[in-house]
C-alpha cells in the first residue's frame, strides 16, 4: 500500500511565492542523511544495522532552516533587534521572524519563528514533528522546539516552528541549511511525497482551519477532524493539491 502526502512551505499573511518560498530547501530522509557517516568497519554492533533504529527512522524526514539570523528579543519594548543582516534578498526579517507569542512558560519567551510547512495525506497518517536531535543546530542552543502530532488526512493546516526560549535567554541565532525540524509520518504504508504549488484557494482552506480556534476554542483533535470532514472540503483539497503538483519524490 502507498500513501500520498502533499507538502509545501506555508506563510501566514504574506505572499508565499516571493523570496520566502525560494529560500526553502527540499525535504530529506533522516536515515539517508545520517548513514553517509556510517563507520563501515564496525559490522558487529553498528546501530545503523539495528532493526529497532531503522524502524524508528522509517518515514522520518527533516526540513532545513531557510534563514541565517542573529536576533535579540526585547520584550519590555515589544521589539526585536537584528544583530546581523540576514542572508538573502529579504531586507527586514526581524518583523517576520520575531513574532512573540503569549508566553507558555513563566519567565520565558515563546517565539513563532515564522517558518511553516503544510502536509496533507490521502489516507490516515499521524504527522509528528520534533526537534532534530541527531543533527547539530545552532538555533536550539538557546531554545527548544515545541513538538506536536495530528492526522494530516483530516486536518488541513500548517505547523509552525514554535520555539520556547530557555530560562533567561533572549538571543536567538540560526544558520541557513541546518536541519531545524524532524517530521515523522506514522503509517505502515510506503509513502510518496509530492511537493505542491499552494494556490490562493488552498491557502484560504488552510486558514479556515487555523482560524477555527477563534470561534470554537479548546476543541479536541477528534472534534476538529469531525468538523473538517463534515465540511466536505477534504475531497476538494485533495483534488486541488493533485492538480498543482510540482515534484514527486
Amino acid at each position: 500500500m502507498t500513501t500520498t502526502i502533499y507538502w509545501s512551505p506555508w506563510y501566514r499573511g504574506t505572499e508565499p511565492y516571493t523570496d520566502n518560498y525560494l529560500a526553502h530547501y527540499n525535504i530529506e530522509g533522516v536515515y539517508q542523511d545520517l548513514v553517509k557517516d556510517k563507520e563501515n568497519r564496525n559490522v558487529s554492533d553498528n546501530f545503523f544495522n539495528c532493526h529497532a533504529f531503522k524502524s524508528f527512522c522509517k518515514n522520518l524526514y527533516f526540513l532545513r532552516n531557510p534563514y541565517t539570523i542573529d536576533f535579540k528579543y526585547i520584550p519590555e519594548e515589544d521589539r526585536v533587534v537584528s544583530n546581523k543582516q540576514p542572508k538573502g534578498s529579504l531586507q527586514d526579517l526581524a518583523p517576520l521572524l520575531g513574532q512573540n507569542k503569549q508566553p507558555s512558560v513563566k519567565n520565558g519567551l515563546t517565539i513563532n519563528y515564522s517558518c511553516n510547512w503544510i502536509f496533507f495525506a490521502d489516507k490516515p497518517v499521524q504527522l509528528q514533528t520534533m526537534a532534530p536531535f541527531m543533527h547539530e543546530n545552532e538555533i536550539y542552543k538557546t531554545s527548544y522546539y515545541v513538538p506536536g502530532m495530528y492526522d494530516i488526512s483530516q486536518w488541513f493546516r500548517p505547523f509552525e516552528l514554535a520555539l520556547q526560549m530557555k530560562p533567561g535567554q533572549r538571543d536567538l541565532k540560526s544558520i541557513e541549511g541546518e536541519p531545524v525540524v524532524y517530521v515523522k509520518f506514522h503509517t505502515d504504508d510506503n509513502i510518496k511525497l509530492k511537493r505542491v504549488f499552494l494556490t490562493q484557494e488552498l491557502i484560504n482552506h488552510s486558514m479556515s482551519c487555523v482560524n477555527l480556534k477563534k470561534f470554537k476554542t479548546f476543541r479536541t483533535l477528534p472534534n476538529l477532524y469531525k468538523i473538517f470532514n463534515a465540511s466536505y472540503l477534504r475531497k476538494k483539497v485533495l483534488n486541488e493539491l493533485e492538480s498543482n503538483v510540482l515534484e514527486d519524490l
